[in-house]
Order: structure tokens, then sequence, then C-alpha cells
């Protein structure tokens, strides 16, 4: 053999070696790649004749050996699978914008059955009906907005025309809630003391929040809060460590689900002071907290001539008239340890724009319509066994109506019939003895007797046991 062909072989057996130590650095990491796949690499080079069978399985050996012994260097840890590459669909949709994770459907029920005995000639009432069913959207659409939506189903909600009712829908802006707090812009709660109904002890809300400004306390417009004062989904803390809450805000009128009905705008605006922090949210408090408390105030004008209280002068008295409107509330609460306390106190003038003479709740004749309410109350829990718990309440509240429109609202039931529309009350005290059973946050049964001591009128008791679902 000549010098030439000699150095041919050598250099030939050391291209193979070569590609053989090429082919097994390749082949030995992909851990994830179908054994067929590998076989089919090896006998393409081997039918090129750029590796021999011998080197072909030797490769193959080890590769497996290099793979145990791999995995024997790190038996704690999981082999991470090599990402797949993405499919041109894949590509494109990654470049799209991606849906708002935290936007997510939620409801509230309130199946409720109700026992009123006959009595004073009227029919009693034995009753299954729903005082709430909600159903809606919430979440961020981003790291500076939140979307709230709230329609109501039931045909109970005091105040609103029809059983089917938008009763929320907003837009929050947060990139100024640590400066001058929230601006929410949509159909939203006035500004003013009020807690979202799942939260509160009673089953019905109190005499001094239906006096208060807007139907179902919602209206249409724009407010800037720092806070929370009891709109649903607050998430800013106070000003000054959270030692003052505040709200202030402007809105069609205190109708809900409407649109201006003039060129006049009703403006409502709210602070509390928080000394020691805010207090909780929830009046049947579970935990076992410190002393805290709050005294704020509120105070809501507007001018109109198309809300439910105008239009109700206009029947009664047979033309049209436009109303001035003035509210101011007074409330404080505490809690301590497993206490919850409240105290408010609502007062709701109106006058004729053109200085006439209105008609007041009990037909009489008045220059000014003036209605008042107030209340108190407290509750106690105590923890069971699986993290529930039973709770304890009173709460009194009193009031003086004079609004025609408001009527409906002081008493225990929601319904339209004669009998029951009988037992409204202008002017009166209710005392009320709450039981609750907390299964968790989020459900929870309360039971109710109310006493119903009309200054004139019907005096009554109805009982009402109501289930509460928040999902």
């Amino acid at each position: 053999m000549t010098a030439a062909a000699m150095h041919r072989r050598a250099k030939g057996a050391t291209m193979k070696r070569g590609i053989a130590l090429a082919a097994l650095l390749a082949l030995s990491p992909i851990t994830h790649a179908s054994d067929a796949y590998v076989d089919e690499v090896l006998k393409a080079l081997e039918k090129k004749g750029l590796l021999s069978a011998q080197e072909v399985q030797d490769i193959k050996v080890n590769a497996r050996e290099a793979e145990r012994q791999a995995q024997a260097a790190a038996p704690q840890t999981a082999a991470t699978p090599a990402p797949p590459t993405p499919s041109p669909a894949q590509q494109v949709a990654a470049m799209l914008p991606k849906p708002p994770e935290a936007l997510r459907a939620w409801g509230r029920l309130q199946p409720r059955y109700t026992y009123i005995p006959a009595g004073d000639g009227l029919d009693g009432t034995n009753s299954f009906t729903f005082r709430r069913a909600r159903v809606g959207l919430k979440g961020a659409l981003n790291q500076d907005f939140y979307a709230y939506t709230q329609y109501e189903a039931a045909n109970e909600t005091p105040a609103l025309a029809n059983a089917d009712s938008l009763l929320d829908a907003w837009i929050r802006y947060s990139a100024f809630d640590d400066t001058i707090g929230d601006i929410i812009v949509g159909q939203q709660f006035l500004p003013g003391y009020g807690r979202a109904p799942q939260l509160s002890a009673s089953v019905e809300r109190k005499f001094t929040e239906f006096l208060g400004p807007g139907t179902a306390g919602r209206a249409r417009g724009i407010i800037v809060e720092r806070g929370k004062l009891g709109a649903p989904e607050t998430f800013t803390d106070g000003a000054f460590g959270d030692r003052l809450q505040y709200g202030f805000g402007v809105f069609n009128g205190p109708d809900l689900n409407t649109n201006n009905d003039n060129n006049e705008l009703l403006y409502g605006v709210v602070a509390a002071l928080t000394p020691l922090g805010m207090t909780v949210e929830d009046e049947y408090e579970i935990r076992d907290l410190p002393f805290k408390y709050l005294l704020g105030a509120g105070y809501s004008w507007s001018r109109d001539s198309g809300s439910a209280d105008a239009r109700a002068q206009n029947t009664l008295l047979g033309r049209p008239v436009t109303l001035d409107n003035a509210w101011l509330q007074l409330f404080g609460e505490f809690h301590v340890r497993r206490w919850f306390g409240w105290a408010s106190w609502t007062q709701f003038a109106s006058e004729d724009g053109d200085g006439l003479t209105l008609s007041r709740a009990d037909g009489a004749l008045d220059d000014r319509l003036r209605s008042r309410a107030w209340t108190a109350g407290f509750t106690r829990t105590f923890p069971l066994a699986r993290g529930r718990h039973v709770a304890l309440g009173l709460q009194y509240q009193q009031v003086d109506n004079q609004h025609p429109s408001r009527t409906r609202f002081m008493r225990v039931l929601t319904g339209s019939s004669a009998d029951e529309l009988a037992r409204g009350m202008d002017e009166g005290q209710v005392f009320q003895l709450m039981a609750t059973y907390i299964f968790n946050p989020n459900i929870r049964l309360l039971n109710e007797y109310a006493w119903f001591d009309a200054e004139h009128g019907v005096d009554y008791g109805g009982l009402v046991s109501q289930l509460q679902v928040d999902f």
C-alpha cells in the first residue's frame, strides 16, 4: 500500500471517528426524541458509509450509558421537556392581545321564606321568594382598569320597575389610587353610607339607606373615592395612613337606569374618620380583631323633574313638579373582637323649585317634605367546629317618612298585594332579632324576626329565613 493510500485510509478513519463522535454528542442529549428518529439518523449515516454497523451500535450503547449516568448523577431533578416548536398559528396567537385572566363570572342568590300571620282583617303571608338573584362579570382588564357588572333577575327588588334590571355597570381607573383615589365611571353606588347587601346583618337594608340618594342606592355618573365606604370591589386604602375615607361624585339624578331628565345634576360627597384604620366590611365579624371605629357624614343635592319622587308628586297633584332634593347622612360603627356595632341617621328633604305645595305620604299638603330615619344595632359571632360560626344580632330602627314614593320601603315585604301594601309604615319603629348560621364567608343562613310598631297603621310581626350564596 502506498503512502498516499495509507494517508487517505487514516484520514477517512479519522473523519469517521469525528462523525461518530459528533453524532454521539448530538444525539446523547436528545432525551425526548423518539427512538425511531434516532434510528433513522444513524441508518442514514451508515448507508452513506460514514459509519459502520459496529460504530452505529457503539453510539447507541454509549448514548444510553451517558443518559443513565446523567440520571444517576441528578436523581432529584426531573427532566425538563424541551419546549415544542410553535406552529405558525400559535406564533400568530402569541402576538395577539391576551384576554384578561382575572375577568370572571359571579353571582348571588338569596332565596327567602316569609311568614306573617293573619291579623287586623288582613291575610297572612306564607311564601317562598327570591330577594336577590344576580349575575355579573368582574375583574381586572389590566393593572389600571377594573370592570364590574351586575344584573338583577329577582322579582322583589324594591324601587325597581321590573324584574329584569341592570344594577351596576362601571369601570374603575386606579392609576391615582395612592393620591386622589380611584376614578369610577358608570352606573354605581352614590357616595354615602351603604354596606354591600351580602355583608349586612339583617335580611333587608336599613331604613337610613332606603331614604338615602339613588334608587337602590345607585345612579349613573362619575365618582372619585379613596377608602372603603360600602362600594363594591373597593381596593384602595384611605388617605393619611387609612385614617380618612372619602368620595365625591356627579350623577344624572337619584334614579336608576335613567339618563338625565334635565340639565341639572346630582352632587354627592362623603367622608369618614378612621383614626385606627378602616373598620371591617362584614357586620358578622368572625375574627378576633382589635378595636377600631368610624365616624362619618355625607351630603347630596339634586334638582329633578323626572325622578321617582317627582313623578309621585305629579300623580298626586296633577301637575308637573321640579324637586330640589337634599340628603344628609351621619353614621358610625365599631368592631372589637367578634363584636360589631353601628348607628346611622338620614334626613331626606324636598322642596318644589317653583315654591308650590307638595303632597306628603299621609295625604297632607306641605311646603316641604322632610323624611328622617335612624338605626342602631350590634352583632356577636361564636365559632363552631369545621370553621363554621353562629351569630346573634339586635337592631332598632325608627322612621318618619313624608315622601309618598318611599312608603313601600318601610315594611318587611316587597310584594304588591293589597294586604301587603296595607302593612306599609310611614311612621313608627321596628325591633329586629337576628340569628345567622355562617357556613363559610360565601354561604350563610339568615333568620330574622321583626316587629313593626306603626304610629299610624297596622302593627305586625314577621319571620324571614333567607339562604345567601355568593359564587
